[in-house]
């Protein structure tokens, strides 16, 4: 009886499939047809005037001749046409040309490295103001004398007959705002801003890290006034060595092509160098020499008055009940950075959410500052060596 059902069902299939074998058919046809369509549009566009190659303008030949590079070692003289701007087919210039007549077409946007496009900072509009700057008030004065002024008001030096500094070092233990005060300076001004974490150029490729550092400031020179921020420098401006291998020559190749770039633009080009680190005994002499970094600004622990001024700015955003003895944690908190400040607030915060509040209480703060002061007696004891 199974075997019957079995052979029933095998028919029943077999004339279904013979009914449905024309209208499958031609359901496939229809699909290939739309298949070959598109195909034959897409070699019909790579096949006519439409379709344009890319090259790059070598020089110009006067008014109406050009020479372009389509690629390695294919050079061209080429026409362009009435549409495209004469002026600016100079050296350097990303072109189409029509790929029959080779004749410019259009002028294309430089193209950049997607790595340094991530690098643009997109911070402006005031993710950091000036007033979230506790306790910086001198190393904000000298970073925007030094950096910003140049940029924003370069006649003025030029009426004073100096020239403008290039770059400016940032130095001081973790935590005490050199980071913070470079999202700061591109929150504020309307100028292209690099951050970039000094680690992320080198690569494991030989002579890739060298050209990334290469397309960072071709990039900024594009795109000045334009300010660079190296954040943890000593990853790459270490002091060179006689021996090593690996990673440790190809850090001196980006730290030489480094030294090449700050070299190589002009004082009154609109570009500047804002570097920062915490270890500046242990970068090159090389980096060093004014020319290349023209101002040391140190940033030290936070004094008492200092980490008033931070402990407010972090306190204000907070729900509170009850007069907080401000000037008591300030008092407890000695040998705290900016961080370590900001840090007690947060966990006043997560004291009162584990009591069941949506409110923190003055006492809240001091078990804060004493949880937070057992944790730093942890810290490594190593001092902090500023000599450079």
């Amino acid at each position: 009886m199974y075997m019957a059902s079995m052979e029933d069902g095998e028919e029943e299939i077999s004339s279904r499939l013979e009914v449905s074998k024309p209208f499958l058919h031609k359901a496939y046809l229809e699909d290939l047809k739309i298949a070959l369509e598109e195909t034959e549009d897409e070699l019909n566009y790579f096949t006519t005037t439409h379709a344009e190659l890319v090259g790059e303008v070598v020089q110009p030949l006067g008014k109406e001749r050009f020479l372009v590079k389509v690629n390695e070692g294919v050079r061209l003289i080429v026409n362009r046409s009435s549409l495209v701007d004469q002026s600016k087919l100079v050296s350097g210039t990303r072109v189409t040309l029509e790929r029959r007549t080779f004749t410019i077409m259009r002028i294309l946007p430089p193209e950049v490295n997607p790595l340094v496009h991530k690098m643009v900072c997109q911070h402006h509009g005031g993710d950091v103001s000036y007033s979230d700057l506790g306790g910086l008030t001198h190393q904000l004065r000298d970073v925007r004398d030094w950096i910003e002024r140049p940029l924003i008001d370069p006649d003025i030096f030029e009426r004073v007959g100096v020239k403008p500094p290039k770059g400016v070092l940032l130095y001081g233990p973790p935590g005490t705002g050199k980071t913070l005060l470079a999202r700061a300076i591109a929150s504020n001004i309307n100028l292209t801003f690099l951050m970039v974490v000094s680690s992320s150029p080198v690569s494991k490729y030989v002579g890739e890290s060298p050209l990334m550092v290469r397309e960072m400031f071709k990039y900024a020179r594009e795109h000045q006034p334009c300010i660079i921020f190296l954040d943890e420098i000593d990853a790459i401006g270490r002091r060179r060595s006689s021996y090593g291998e690996g990673d440790t020559r190809e850090c001196d190749r980006v730290l030489i092509e480094l030294l090449s770039q700050l070299d190589g633009f002009n004082e009154l080009d609109k570009v500047k160098v804002i570097m920062a680190t915490n270890r500046p005994d242990v970068l090159d002499p090389a980096l060093l020499r004014p020319g290349r970094i023209d101002k040391k600004i140190e940033f030290s622990l936070p004094n008492e008055d200092s980490r008033m001024r931070i402990l407010k700015i972090h306190a204000s955003g907070i729900t509170k009940q009850g007069d907080i003895d401000y000037e008591k944690v300030v008092k407890l908190s000695e040998g705290f950075n900016g961080a370590d400040m900001r840090n007690v607030c947060t966990e006043a915060g997560m004291l009162a959410l584990r009591a069941g509040h949506d409110y923190v209480v003055p006492s809240d703060f001091i078990k804060a500052e004493t949880k937070l002061g057992e944790a730093k007696k942890l810290e490594s004891s190593a001092q902090y060596n500023a000599d450079f």
